[in-house]
């Protein structure tokens, strides 16, 4: 079948449509700048989309085309493909509610008893009904799911006439009953759906849904009469005004097609010359092609054809030729000559301009920062852009050397901007900025991404800020409000978290037991404080499960869901952290890798760290951030780190600012930051002394973690428990804790009769070694954290096999003890987690010479895992892996 014939397969879908519905059949022949030969394309789209009610229709068209025989060509099924996709059903003002499946009804007893049933949900004639979306992860969902408690409360001559429902898409319906119990939110009707948010729902699908808090109010005879977002709907009075009808009013409905065909009245050009035009473009690619555009340059031309559903045709456009270029500056003159010696010659009645832009990105960066000057002072706040220029020295961990790269930007400086002044012009000039959001205006976008930041950092409180006193939060167990102060002499953890975020819960836990370990050496030096960022009477279940952590870290809650304090320390995402050192200053911000050594750091430091405000300018020139460079990037440096590195663990990465001062540009502040072993320390000094000689330490913000590393003791003589001669015994296991041997029988031995611990002979955490051994350096260079923290059950805690794992070997879970193999993925721990086993797999390991051992290892070679691999065994689910 040709794809001439393709007019009669549409005239086949046609038949199907409803009658509003019109078809566009759209011809485009292009040429440009970007596209090597002249390029025609063909493609059907609806002028409006189907109703939800005509759901089944576009499930039967879709079986349609899949059902395209062989004779039909591939592109005429595309094109159909494409018009189906355009019919996709979808919710509109004036259609009626179909009938809501998938979803759970939640009764609320009196007693706050809670009873939940699978139903449907189908609107009855003449009750007005206020559906809303929400989630209790949500938010912008609480005030709204307020609101409408209050519009019930408020409004008892409703009864009988309104019905509020609301529609969770939680995933568990227990979040759902622990809020509405604790907001008393029991006027309104209660469902979930059962699957969350689940995009094959049909409400949720035919809505579109991609956002909540979303309503629909419909009306007493099922229609819908308004849908969107709350706040813009004047619910309350419209509501009114629905149960006040006498008979339905029509409603206004976004007729797309007619907004189509208005859009298309456009002059229709003849047959011949549409011809003229098609050639005309063919000549012109060439030339385009020639003059060699960076910029895009394109012609188009375009022919519409209208189908109705009884098969009829209308030519609706035949489109003069259309030119349109977007380029940089530099193409202006190139641009120029095309203009005047071939688009000039084309007749007016021929063609037209749709976009002529000619992008001088330096002014356009000069015309930004005078607005944003010009807007604040006007405020009375003065601000400055002087330049920078950032290099950046970064070890490649792969390639092992140091590469250098430098780019210039700018800093902003502020005299007299306040927070609410901040937050108020973003808003002013929000209209403005937004003009510059496509994809084409990438360097201007990160200009204005630049001054957004530097003014942040202006009123917000990070690194090198003085701590300020957080106030409105009311301790637990206290109504009081009250503030947090830092004292002098003390460090101060600052954790901003909710109880919905499981990486926070799972911090509160891991900073519970790091207290407690360190209890004898922090004492009162260190004070731990978790600000919630939710009200604390949605917190009581959470706080009563978590009586242990009350008793090391300070628990506050806030007077209102969004404080001014979350602004103020930038928290954007959770858990955030703020770390105070002993004299007042901020040190450390955001997610926090390694607690313990910062915290530790911090207690042992004996004068304060000079603030950002307080620090001295540096006088350094380029002169010496070129040294810096030809340090790092020599060939001396290049063979220590490989020297040093085997198994490529190190980071490290340098960033030094500068700005400029005349012609030259005068060192500001470098920021170091590296990863390195205790085995590393050493050679890695060799290359700071040189850098520290060239710009003094002290002028540097040095951010290091060094990461401590054991050694294994294999053979052992005897087994510690049955005192058995193992020296020759290839396999066997050791507990570095308490640097001891055991035997593979006395280590394994599980009597399952027993509970907890007691089912096995030997209770400290044990690394199993696979000998025989081929390579000997498995044994050494191990991260201590591999080893785990030597946790085990305490009385009343639960004997939980269930690992939360998956097994690198066979993709399932764990029951039963976990294999943590100690030297593949070495170096800092990585939030992907380890490379680890379930028993089976472990098992399968343990004969190292089988197949299937070396297919299970050859799965992570390529993250070091080897036959000879050692494996630390986690007996119990003592935590995610941070926390084992």
């Amino acid at each position: 079948m040709s794809i001439k014939d393709d007019t009669k397969i549409l005239q086949q879908f046609l038949k199907e449509l409803p009658q509003d519905i019109v078809v566009k059949h759209i011809k485009t022949v292009k040429a440009g700048s970007k596209i090597e030969n002249v390029k025609s394309t063909r493609v059907f789209r609806s002028t409006k989309q189907l109703s939800a009610v005509n759901a089944q229709l576009h499930k039967t068209l879709k079986q349609q085309s899949t059902s395209l025989g062989e004779e039909v060509i591939q592109d005429i099924k595309d094109e159909i493909n494409t018009l189906i996709q355009t019919l996709t059903p979808k919710y509109q003002v004036g259609d009626k509610l179909q009938q809501i499946q998938g979803i759970e009804k939640i009764n609320f007893g009196e007693d706050n008893s809670v009873t939940t049933a699978q139903t449907t949900f189908q609107v009855e004639d003449g009750i007005v009904y206020l559906i809303d979306i929400w989630a209790t992860w949500c938010g912008p969902c609480q005030g709204p799911m307020e609101h409408n408690q209050k519009m019930l409360e408020k409004n008892a001559d409703w009864q009988n006439k309104v019905k509020i429902v609301a529609i969770s898409v939680d995933d568990d319906t227990e979040s759902v009953t622990e809020r509405v119990n604790s907001k008393k939110w029991k006027s309104i009707e209660h469902y979930r759906f059962e699957k969350g948010w689940d995009d094959e729902n049909d409400i949720i699908k035919y809505l579109q849904l991609r956002g909540i808090p979303f309503v629909l109010l419909i009306n007493k005879w099922g229609k819908i009469v308004y849908l969107g977002h709350p706040s813009k709907g004047n619910l309350e009075e419209r509501i009114n005004k629905e149960i006040a009808l006498e008979k339905e009013e029509e409603q206004v409905v976004n007729q797309e097609n007619q907004a189509a065909n208005n859009n298309n009245q456009q002059e229709l050009l003849t047959k011949e010359q549409y011809q003229q035009l098609k050639q005309k473009i063919k000549e012109l690619q060439t030339v385009i092609q020639d003059a060699k555009f960076e910029g895009i340059v394109e012609l188009q031309i375009q022919k519409e054809n209208y189908w109705n559903q009884d098969g009829s045709k209308q030519v609706k456009q035949r489109s003069k030729l259309q030119l349109s270029y977007d380029i940089n500056v530099a193409e202006e003159e190139k641009i120029n000559t095309f203009l005047q010696n071939h688009w000039n010659q084309i007749s007016d009645d021929l063609k037209v301009v749709k976009e002529s832009k000619i992008r001088d990105p330096q002014r356009q960066v000069k015309e930004i920062k005078a607005k944003f000057q010009s807007y604040f002072e006007s405020k009375g706040i003065k601000i400055q852009f002087p330049t920078s220029q950032i290099t950046n020295l970064s070890l490649s961990q792969e390639n092992q050397e140091i590469s250098a790269k430098e780019k210039q930007s700018i800093s902003i400086k502020c005299e007299n901007l306040t927070l609410d002044a901040y937050k108020t012009g973003l808003e002013d000039l929000r209209e403005y900025t937004e003009q510059f959001e496509e994809e084409e205006n990438e360097e201007i976008r990160e200009t204005i991404d630049l001054i957004i930041e530097g003014l942040k950092s202006n009123v917000t409180l990070g690194e090198g800020k003085q701590f300020v006193t957080i106030e409105n939060y009311k301790k637990w167990g206290s109504e009081e409000f009250t503030t947090i102060e830092h004292t002098q002499g003390q460090v101060l953890v600052v954790d901003y978290w909710a109880k919905w975020c499981g990486p926070c819960v799972r911090e509160i836990s891991n900073n519970t037991e790091l207290i407690k370990q360190n209890s004898d050496k922090w004492g009162n030096a260190v004070r731990f404080v978790s600000l919630s960022l939710v009200l604390a009477d949605e917190a009581k279940e959470f706080m009563d499960s978590h009586q242990e952590s009350q008793k090391y870290i300070e628990f506050y809650f806030p007077k209102e869901q969004r404080q001014k304090d979350a602004t103020l320390y930038g928290v954007q995402y959770i858990p955030h952290y703020i770390i105070v050192d002993k004299f007042g200053t901020i040190r450390k911000v955001a997610q926090i890798s390694d607690m313990k050594t910062i915290v530790n750091d911090l207690i042992n430091e004996e004068a304060p760290k000079k603030t950002v405000e307080q620090a001295e300018p540096v006088l350094f020139n380029q002169e010496s951030i070129n040294k810096i460079k030809a340090i790092l990037l020599s060939e001396e440096t290049k063979t220590l780190i490989k020297s040093i590195d085997k198994q490529k663990v190190i980071i490290f990465d340098l960033k030094i600012d500068s700005k400029q001062v005349g012609e030259q540009y005068q060192f500001e502040n470098a920021e170091l930051t590296y990863f390195i072993r205790d085995t590393q320390v050493d050679s890695l000094k060799e290359i700071l002394n040189k850098l520290y000689q060239v710009i003094p330490e002290t002028n540097w913000k040095i951010n290091k973690t060094v990461s401590k590393t054991v050694s294994i003791k294999y053979p052992g003589a005897v087994c510690v428990l049955c005192q058995k001669d193992i020296s020759k015994d290839a396999k066997q296991y050791y507990s570095y804790f308490k640097d001891e041997h055991v035997c593979t029988e006395c280590a394994e031995f599980d009597d399952e009769t027993k509970q907890g611990m007691e089912r096995y002979k030997y209770h400290d955490t044990l690394i199993f070694i696979n000998g025989p051994l081929q390579d000997l350096s498995v044994l050494t260079n191990i991260d201590d954290h591999k080893l785990g923290k030597n946790l085990k059950l305490k009385e009343g805690d639960k004997a939980d096999q269930n690992h939360p794992m998956m097994c690198n070997g066979c993709g399932g879970g764990s029951k039963g003890p976990r294999y943590i193999a100690v030297n593949a993925r070495p170096g800092r721990y990585r939030g992907g987690g380890y490379i680890d086993y379930c028993c089976k797999c472990f098992a399968e390991l343990k004969n190292k010479e089988s197949d299937k051992a070396k297919e299970i290892v050859a799965k992570d070679v390529a993250d070091g895992m080897s036959s000879d691999s050692l494996f630390t065994r986690v007996l119990f689910n003592y935590g995610g892996y941070t926390a084992f």
